[in-house]
């Protein structure tokens, strides 16, 4: 799908990280805490461990990658034919895949919103690019998107309001919402709702959908403006030293 200004692409997770003449949502974070725009973009995310987040973001994104980046005690998968398959695989535990199991369980199971039916009919992880009025170029990966809705994943120890607006300031969830609907607006011609699905990491793995207000939106959207300005301005600055 693309235009002149805003086209989307199917490509693997490390395609889209690798891209830097687009600038993310996290880059934009990046360089509110330090100041430089070359290096906010330039850095890559550090290699960790992976966690029971992004294992569940691939079982129910991109179960096929699951298979392909994950292997663990789980009888209702089939194990790769030999050892040399399972070499650069993220082992789990027994435990591990019972918990992904309950959590991707709980969410296709939720009755409030239809949430199975837009995970399986929504797109998902589509890198969607896109260059603003003033020359901005912007880049961003929603987990889950369809006309109505946008659905992002979200683990976490406590789902209740409180605790998860925490987070939400914490780690400037937010910022990247805003920036998600403003890709989204473009490739698509229209502004979805947003929902961040939680779901708890710990039994019962309890579900709860967090839509967050036009207030909050706003609010996020003006700081988006601020940070953008300021980081085409920095990057400018920047050029010409060099």
């Amino acid at each position: 799908m693309e235009s002149s200004s805003c086209f989307s692409l199917r490509e693997p997770l490390s395609a889209y990280l690798e891209r830097n003449d687009y600038v993310s949502s996290s880059a934009l974070r990046r360089f509110s805490r330090s100041g430089t725009a070359a290096t906010a973009v330039n850095s890559l995310p550090v290699p960790k461990e992976a966690t029971l987040g992004d294992a569940l973001h691939a079982l129910l994104l991109e179960p096929e990658r699951f298979d392909d980046d994950y292997f663990g005690v789980d009888p209702s998968r089939t194990a790769p034919a030999t050892p040399d398959a399972l070499l650069g695989r993220t082992w789990l535990s027994a435990d591990h895949c019972t918990a992904l199991q309950a959590m991707r369980d709980s969410i296709l199971a939720h009755r409030m919103l239809p949430l199975r039916e837009w995970f399986e009919r929504g797109d998902k992880e589509l890198s969607i690019y896109w260059t603003d009025a003033e020359g901005g170029r912007w880049k961003g990966r929603p987990d889950c998107f369809c006309s109505e809705v946008v659905l992002e994943l979200k683990t976490t120890v406590d789902v209740r309001p409180n605790a998860f607006a925490k987070a939400r300031r914490r780690f400037g969830y937010d910022l990247q919402a805003v920036h998600y609907l403003e890709g989204i607006a473009r490739l698509i011609g229209r502004t979805p709702r947003f929902l961040y699905v939680a779901v708890e990491s710990v039994r019962p793995h309890t579900v709860w959908v967090h839509e967050p207000s036009r207030d909050e939106l706003r609010n996020a959207r003006e700081h988006l403006e601020g940070l953008k300005a300021r980081f085409r301005q920095q990057r400018d600055a920047e050029a010409a030293q060099a």
